[in-house]
């Protein structure tokens, strides 16, 4: 499956999982607008108790948006004039300093072309606390402009942003964010393949190019900012140093993810999910859609910055595979109308079941201990549709959702 300009990576979701519904097999998915996979509505008394996935017909004693804040805001605080997607965390600990997003919002930052997609990051300002206080956002920058303060004349999306955490649990970075592009005046050398990937330091300066061959599908940066993997319609390629090289050759690859000092990375090609090390070897994962690694392996043997574990899509649900061991484990944890996202750790899979925004907390050791997150971590307010993409911080404090109707929010979990 291949990204198109048209199309963001996320909101093909539908389609595939429409299509791979009616060839899946030991993944039988229930409608978005279904109860919970567990049975049916949960009714529980308290917030934050284990008990199943992620229900629809949840209620409790406390609002779901109370902890909820508009993430893509005008300056003067207020609903921007266009539709807002794609969340990513920075991944540098409790600090998550920055959250880019995909908008059509003309009102957040200038320049931008009207009706064009854009690529933002919002910045977070105020004290961090050791545990991790609310998020206050500071400001919201615009990425994709052209040299000279000149608005892209292409559409831009798909950000990824670096960032890890280093010993002691302390924030890392984070340095470079890269994105994807259709426009040709970002750099000067154009986008000869139509569809580009580009980098540039998450707190602004010049934009670059990365001269990956073919039209690119997707776009990964490493968390210590020294490797960017990169998609194309051609193969997929790694650049290091301002060098690009060839990994893969071959058309249908896309959704590249890697950790944290990019030692292996995670991709899907026509419809499978495979790893590749950056020094060479792959590994065939599991049938599936929009891979996204954990942060990788800490430790400093030989397993230091592979991925331990992977979240995907498959006909409307939410999985997550293990990846650490020969035998490969593989959970679905709940429907999904979007791509599902994993923290650093690889512990949280968040994704949006259409109702609401969930948390599904489960160790990826030999515990398999449950975090007590299974019920809903956000909802779309009225009249503003269901929830679509999510995304979850380093330590699982936070969570990004947008909403079908185009908002996009910031959702404090809790300290952790």
């Amino acid at each position: 499956m291949r990204t198109t300009p048209a199309t963001p990576r996320r909101r093909l979701l539908s389609a595939v999982a429409t299509t791979a519904a009616a060839v899946a097999t030991g993944a039988v998915g229930l409608s978005a607008g279904s109860a919970a996979a567990s049975g049916g509505p949960e009714a529980q008394a308290q917030p934050r108790l284990s008990g199943g996935t992620c229900a629809r017909g949840w209620t409790g004693p406390k609002s779901y948006t109370a902890k909820q804040q508009l993430l893509a805001r005008r300056p003067d605080g207020g609903v921007p004039n266009g539709v807002a997607s794609e969340p990513a965390f920075s991944r540098d600990s409790r600090a998550n300093r920055y959250v880019a997003y995909t908008s059509t919002a003309t009102d957040i930052a200038v320049p931008v072309t009207p009706g064009r997609r854009n690529v933002f990051v919002a910045v977070r300002t105020g004290r961090v606390s050791k545990n991790a206080n609310h998020w206050t956002l500071g400001r919201s920058d615009l990425v994709s402009v052209a040299p000279g303060g000149v608005a892209a004349d292409g559409d831009s999306w798909g950000a990824s942003i670096s960032g890890w955490s280093g010993g002691r649990d302390q924030a890392r970075g984070a340095r470079l964010l890269a994105f994807l592009s259709t426009a040709t005046n970002l750099t000067a050398d154009g986008n000869p393949g139509g569809t580009g990937a580009f980098i540039r330091k998450v707190g602004g300066g010049g934009i670059a190019r990365i001269a990956a061959p073919g039209a690119a599908t997707g776009v990964a940066v490493s968390g210590d900012s020294k490797y960017v993997y990169v998609s194309t319609d051609l193969g997929l390629f790694l650049w290091h140093a301002g060098k690009v090289r060839r990994l893969l050759t071959g058309g249908g690859i896309s959704s590249p993810s890697t950790t944290f000092n990019g030692a292996q990375a995670a991709y899907e090609r026509d419809g499978v999910v495979w790893t590749i090390r950056r020094a060479g070897g792959r590994r065939r994962i599991t049938e599936g859609h929009h891979p996204q690694t954990d942060g990788g392996d800490m430790s400093t043997g030989r397993r230091r910055g592979l991925v331990r574990s992977i979240t995907f899509t498959r006909a409307g649900g939410a999985y997550r595979a293990e990846t650490a061991k020969a035998k490969i484990r593989v959970k679905r944890f709940g429907n999904t109308q979007a791509a599902p996202a994993s923290n650093a750790g690889g512990s949280a899979i968040a994704f949006g079941n259409g109702v609401h925004a969930c948390l599904e907390v489960e160790l990826i050791d030999e515990t398999r201990r449950r975090g007590g997150y299974s019920i809903p971590q956000g909802q779309c307010p009225e009249g503003q549709g269901t929830v679509t993409d999510v995304s979850v911080s380093t330590r699982y404090n936070y969570l990004a959702f947008s909403c079908s109707g185009g908002a996009l929010f910031l959702q404090y979990v809790g300290p952790k």
